[in-house]
């Protein structure tokens, strides 16, 4: 797992507390220094203990301190080489320029969403949709449109995707589910009212549902079975949230080509199908 290791704590800021929140604070700050402190030394100069450095890693997804201390070094020496992640768009720019800038922000988030996806958590969401029949897809706002394309792509899969646009046909969709369904729930923040609704409404009924969301710990985490973690991170002229929709896009891009590759054969008579089918409205 090579992560930025800023964005990734960033990520998981807002819903640290306590100890974890000041440990946090002394990585975020002193990048330079921390990444060459022992377990003791950083706990010392966080005035916490070595096991709760222990937990603050494992809660960022490393299985140990050392696994963290070697991502704070090449986290370093990428901002040393000058390849920093999210790059700001100034007036001095050509527009030709400014045209780089979005687009290496936006492979930034995609760099940075796949240096946090670990095969464990792969196989886990792939066992999951692979287990049920009908997949149902989440979403508000602006994860509504990520919810649509998960929607569009799985119809092209042996699977049956349902996806409805408003909260309230959502919340009926949730409440009427089938035991042979899983479930796919989209926040950008993890903590929007009425997602943590339908997702708590999924779990009443027992549905397996997959979270994604930008941040670790967040309230959406808490309820659903897996979370995969889209990192995005605010520019001057671009919301986190913009970010976090193409990296969402190419998670659920993700878990469908690995669904089709499980399921191949089926996959390909649909895909065959569903061209003849299209091929068919152009005559």
């Amino acid at each position: 797992m090579q992560n930025n290791i800023n964005i990734l704590i960033k990520s998981y800021y807002d819903n640290l507390t306590g100890t974890s929140k000041d440990i946090a604070d002394y990585l975020l700050t002193h990048p330079q220094t921390s990444s060459s402190l022992t377990i003791t030394d950083l706990a010392k100069k966080t005035n916490s203990s070595i096991s709760s450095i222990s937990r603050f890693a494992k809660k960022l997804g490393f299985n140990s301190f050392q696994e963290l201390k070697i991502n704070l070094l090449t986290s370093q020496t990428r901002k040393e080489d000058g390849n920093h992640l999210f790059q700001e768009i100034n007036s001095n720019d050509s527009t030709l320029e400014m045209a780089k800038k979005v687009f290496t922000s936006n492979i930034s988030a995609l760099n940075a969403t796949l240096d946090t996806l670990t095969q464990e958590e792969l196989d886990k969401a792939i066992k999951i949709i692979s287990d049920y029949d009908t997949i149902a897809f989440f979403g508000l706002g602006a994860s509504a449109l990520v919810a649509l394309d998960g929607y569009h792509k799985f119809l092209r899969s042996d699977k049956t995707p349902l996806f409805a646009n408003d909260f309230h046909m959502q919340l009926m969709l949730a409440t009427t589910l089938k035991k042979n369904t899983c479930a796919i729930v989209i926040s950008h923040s993890g903590e929007n009212k009425d997602t943590l609704e339908l997702a708590q409404k999924l779990r009443e009924k027992n549905i397996k549902t997959i979270g994604i969301t930008s941040y670790g710990n967040s309230a959406l985490t808490k309820i659903v079975d897996l979370t995969l973690l889209s990192i995005s991170e605010e520019t001057k002229y671009q919301n986190e949230a913009l970010h976090a929709i193409i990296a969402q896009i190419s998670l659920i891009d993700t878990l469908f080509v690995l669904t089709a590759m499980k399921d191949d054969q089926q996959t390909t008579n649909i895909f065959k199908e569903i061209r003849k089918t299209i091929n068919d409205t152009r005559n």
